[in-house]
C-alpha cells in the first residue's frame, strides 16, 4: 500500500511579488524625505517668520507729549508695537500685570525735569525684556539728541552743546520696572520654555498605552488617561517648583494646568482611535506634534510668531496650555484668556469622539454577531 504524503505549501516560503517590493520600497525612498521636510517647515517656518511686530504697548504720557512720544517709537522701532494709552503709572503696570500688553511706558513731569519708566515683564516670555529695555536705552539716547539738535539750531558752540546734553542727560531719568520677574534659580525661563514635549509625550505616550497596549473598556481608557494626565501632572509640577525652582506662582494652578493639558492630548487621541482606528493615531499626532507644538509659543508667548498663526495656536491644546502655565507661575493666575475653556473644550471633544467610537463599534459587533 502507497502512502500518500501531503503537499501543501506554507504561507511563508511563498515567494513575495516582486514588482510589488520594488515599489513599496521606491515609496518608501521618497516618501520619508517628504515628511523630514514636512517635520522641518513645521517648527522652522513659525520660527524663521516670528518677532516683534503689532506687540501690545500700554502707554502713560502728558498729552503734551503723546504725539512726540508716538514719534519717537515709530522711529525707533517701527511697527513693533500697537499702543493703547491709558490713564496713568498704575493703569499701565495692571495692563503688563494682567497680561494685556507685554510692556509699558510710564512718563511724568516736574520741576526737577522728566522721568521714564518702562514696565516691563520677562514672566512673559523671552524676547520682550530685552526688547523694551532697549528701548528704554533708545528713547533716552532720542531725547537727549533732540535737545542737542535744537541747540545747534540755535547756533551754539560745542561747549555750550556739551552743557546742554549734560543737562538733558540730567533732568531726564529712564528707569526699567519688572513687575513679573523670572525666579533667581531660573533667570532664563528655560524650565517653563522645556515644557512643551513633556506635555505632548505625556498625552501622546498615554494615548497610545491605554488604546493599543491594554485591552480595556473605552470608559476605562478615559478614566485611565484622566489618572494618569493627574499624577503626570503632579509630578511634573513638583520638579518645575520644588526641585528646580524654574517656577513661582501657585503650585495648584501650574498643577491643574499640566493636567488638564495631558488629558486634553490624551482623550484627543484615544477618542480619534475609537472612532478612525490607526488613522486617528496619525491624524491627532500630526495635529499635537507638528501643528500645535510649534504654534504654541510657549518659549516666547505667542504674541510673538506671525500674525494669525499664534492666535491659531491658542486654540489648541500646547498653546492653551502654555497660556495657563505662564499666567500660574508668573502672573498668580491674571491673564489666561481662553485657556482653561480651549482645555475643556477639547477634553469634552475627545470624550465625545470615544462615545461615538465605542458606539459604532458596539453596533458593528452587534451586526457581525448577527449575520
Amino acid at each position: 500500500m502507497t502512502a500518500l504524503t501531503p503537499t501543501a505549501t506554507s504561507a511563508s516560503t511563498t515567494p513575495s511579488d516582486p514588482r510589488r517590493s520594488t515599489r513599496g520600497l521606491l515609496l518608501a525612498t521618497l516618501g520619508i524625505p517628504v515628511v523630514i521636510i514636512l517635520m522641518l517647515l513645521a517648527f522652522l517656518a513659525p520660527s524663521i517668520n516670528s518677532g516683534a511686530q503689532d506687540l501690545p504697548l500700554a502707554l502713560s504720557a502728558p498729552q503734551a507729549v503723546q504725539d512726540q512720544l508716538l514719534t519717537q517709537l515709530d522711529t525707533a522701532a517701527p511697527g513693533v508695537f500697537d499702543v493703547t494709552v491709558v490713564a496713568d503709572g498704575e493703569a499701565v503696570a495692571g495692563a503688563v500685570e494682567n497680561r494685556e500688553a507685554i510692556g509699558g511706558i510710564t512718563i511724568t513731569a516736574d520741576e526737577s525735569g522728566q522721568q521714564i519708566e518702562v514696565v516691563t515683564a520677562s514672566g512673559a516670555g523671552s524676547p520682550y525684556a530685552a526688547l523694551l529695555t532697549n528701548l528704554a536705552t533708545t528713547l533716552e539716547a532720542q531725547a537727549d539728541a533732540q535737545a542737542v539738535a535744537a541747540a545747534q539750531a540755535q547756533g551754539a558752540d560745542a561747549a555750550t552743546l556739551l552743557q546742554v546734553q549734560q543737562e538733558a542727560s540730567a533732568s531726564q531719568t529712564v528707569t526699567v520696572t519688572d513687575v513679573a520677574p523670572l525666579t533667581e534659580s531660573d533667570p532664563t525661563g528655560v524650565g517653563l520654555s522645556a515644557i512643551a514635549l513633556p506635555l505632548v509625550f505625556g498625552g501622546m505616550a498615554s494615548g497610545v498605552i491605554l488604546s493599543l497596549a491594554l485591552h480595556i473598556s473605552p470608559w476605562r481608557r478615559a478614566l485611565g488617561a484622566v489618572a494618569i494626565a493627574a499624577l503626570g501632572g503632579l509630578c511634573v509640577a513638583a520638579v518645575l517648583q520644588t526641585w528646580f525652582g524654574a517656577v513661582d506662582g501657585s503650585f495648584l494652578l501650574l498643577w491643574a494646568g499640566l493636567s488638564l493639558g495631558i488629558a486634553a492630548i490624551s482623550l484627543t487621541l484615544i477618542g480619534l482611535q475609537e472612532t478612525l482606528g490607526y488613522a486617528g493615531f496619525g491624524l491627532g499626532a500630526v495635529l499635537m506634534l507638528f501643528v500645535a507644538n510649534p504654534l504654541s509659543g510657549l518659549a516666547t508667548g505667542w504674541q510673538w510668531l506671525p500674525s494669525g498663526w499664534g492666535t491659531f495656536g491658542q486654540l489648541l491644546p500646547v498653546g492653551a496650555a502654555g497660556t495657563w502655565l505662564r499666567s500660574a507661575a508668573y502672573f498668580d493666575g491674571a491673564g489666561m484668556g481662553a485657556g482653561p475653556w480651549v482645555l475643556t473644550a477639547w477634553i469634552a471633544c475627545g470624550l465625545a469622539l470615544l462615545a461615538v467610537g465605542a458606539y459604532l463599534n458596539a453596533r458593528r459587533g452587534r451586526g457581525d454577531r448577527v449575520s
